[in-house]
């Protein structure tokens, strides 16, 4: 990009700030995971990670980033929408 502003950047992911998801487990086991995470450190926070996995991974592994935005998209029906509140 020539002459323009530079694109912002997700960042470097840490290794284990998903305490144990796995997007090759089931649904179930996947989800009884995340609603701990929800509860660690939060239901924005576990969306973003999900999101910049989803977004690294499109390329690379196009099955596996499904399940990342399949899981983004529930934690943002179950926890972060208005009508839940």
């Amino acid at each position: 990009m020539s002459g323009g502003r530079r694109r912002g950047r997700i960042g470097t992911l840490r290794k284990g700030t998903l305490m144990g998801y796995h997007a090759k487990d089931t649904q179930r086991t996947r989800r009884a995971t995340l609603r701990k995470v929800v509860r660690t450190v939060g239901a924005l926070s576990a969306f973003r990670k999900l999101n910049a996995v989803a977004v690294y991974s499109k390329k690379r592994a196009p099955g596996t980033a499904k399940t990342f935005k399949r899981d983004r998209n529930w934690i943002r029906k179950t926890f972060l929408s208005r009508k839940s509140k």
